[in-house]
């Protein structure tokens, strides 16, 4: 006869095994990994919908309630559930999935878009904005598409980047006029930019070296958006400083714009009113641009890098070496998924959750633990400066072992189930 004893030990076993299939089955909140940079400090979007911050901090732009730079990874507060990110120059912008945008950081020309000129240290939601797909943010100001396929802008207006028609600088968001079908948009320093469902990209804002595609001749600069000549078939945009950068369907890349540190990768110099061709790449896969570099992505998971090098923001190992006119690899980086340009840093995350960067270093937005420029790619602490940063899970240890915690989760799971059910049956016998 089986005792009472022996019937508890097999119940609890079977509920302990329920509870960890309902562990190891629930579905948590989780979202493609990213990153971006804005003058002296990174964001990082982890795929849990966390948001993680490192390097300067004079106004809040880390969104951890203080003031005081850090030089490893904290965590943005109040933030979950996040789907994406973009870095002004000293302020930041947070997507959430239910649609509505976050800022933080400077807001001295009203880039955050919360209806004051109030700096903040912790996330504020945008005014007015709901059902956004996509955000991206110029020096100043700050843009968003939403899902109806319109854009609208807010912050610093002097040379017409808001789109509508003024040089007004806006506290609340307001919709660019005349501009619909749009499905991506990028900005940086002073201009604007915006891809349409039909493959056609459209410019506004400075254009002083033509890269909103005008005759520079009379450097006048566009108050609302005008179409880029010579391109079709767009499939996403990059805006630096000055210049600005397009892929194509076919995989090859085009730029337009200033040219004096090599910017448009085409070999020359001398700015461009229309599109160039950036000599050499193929099979690119994604693009990012900010002050006067540029970064590529290719499909076999390598990054190409060309423009201005003096802090080695193209990760070549060119010391000595101020820009290159044509691309160039990133040294020892394979496996990227992601990439990112600073305003003189750059930045990728790999296919195994890490992060790496490169380049301008001075207030430690490479997050590496010291106040060196890198010339090649270097790994990214984790928070506290120990160990390694993970975009998929916990920080790997200082020996850098590779296993997604998920899986390495659910591994152990089963593992005491396993246990467990052996201890249970040896009860039953």
């Amino acid at each position: 006869m089986v005792s009472m004893k022996k019937i508890v030990s097999v119940l609890l076993a079977l509920c302990l095994l329920a509870s960890l299939l309902v562990v190891t089955a629930s579905a948590d909140f989780t979202t493609a990994p990213m990153l971006t940079g804005g003058d002296g400090h990174t964001i990082v979007l982890k795929n849990d919908g966390t948001v993680w911050a490192w390097g300067s901090n004079t106004n809040g732009q880390l969104g951890d309630g203080t003031k005081t730079n850090r030089n490893a990874p904290v965590q943005v507060k109040g933030l979950n559930d996040i789907t994406g990110i973009a870095a002004g120059d000293v302020h930041s912008l947070a997507l959430k999935c239910n649609g509505t945008v976050w800022a933080w950081g400077s807001n001295k020309r009203g880039e955050l878009g919360d209806n004051t000129n109030t700096d903040r240290s912790t996330p504020v939601q945008v005014f007015g904005l709901s059902d956004v797909t996509m955000i991206a943010s110029g020096y100043f100001h700050s843009l968003a598409l939403t899902s109806d396929g319109t854009v609208w802008a807010w912050g610093l207006n002097d040379w017409g980047q808001l789109g509508d028609g003024t040089t007004t600088n806006l506290k609340t968001p307001m919709k660019v006029p005349s501009l619909d079908d749009v499905t991506a948009i990028a900005a940086s320093g002073y201009h604007s930019l915006a891809l349409r469902s039909d493959g056609t990209v459209w410019a506004w804002g400075a254009n002083d070296y033509g890269q909103c595609g005008r005759a520079f001749t009379t450097d006048e600069d566009q108050y609302t958006p005008v179409q880029v000549a010579g391109l079709n078939g767009a499939t996403a945009i990059t805006a630096g400083l000055a210049h600005s950068i397009v892929l194509l369907s076919d995989g090859t890349v085009w730029a337009f714009g200033r040219n004096d540190s090599g910017q448009l990768g085409n070999g020359g110099g001398g700015r461009q009113i229309t599109p160039v061709q950036v000599s050499g790449l193929s099979g690119i896969t994604a693009i990012s641009s900010s002050s006067a570099h540029s970064l590529a992505l290719k499909n076999d998971d390598t990054v190409w890098a060309w423009g201005y090098n003096y802090y080695g923001q193209l990760g070549a190992g060119l010391r000595g070496t101020n820009y290159s006119n044509v691309p160039v690899q990133a040294s020892d980086l394979s496996g990227a998924t992601t990439i990112a340009a600073g305003h003189c840093h750059s930045l990728a995350l790999k296919s195994d959750g890490t992060a790496w960067a490169w380049g301008d270093n001075y207030y430690r937005q490479l997050g590496i633990g010291t106040a060196l420029n890198q010339f090649t790619p270097v790994q990214v602490k984790g928070t506290g400066g120990s160990g390694y940063f993970n975009a998929k899970g916990a920080d790997f240890p200082a020996e850098n072992t590779i296993f997604n915690t998920k899986y390495e989760s659910n591994f152990w799971n089963w593992f005491k189930f396993i246990v467990l059910l052996g201890w249970a049956w040896m009860w039953f016998i």
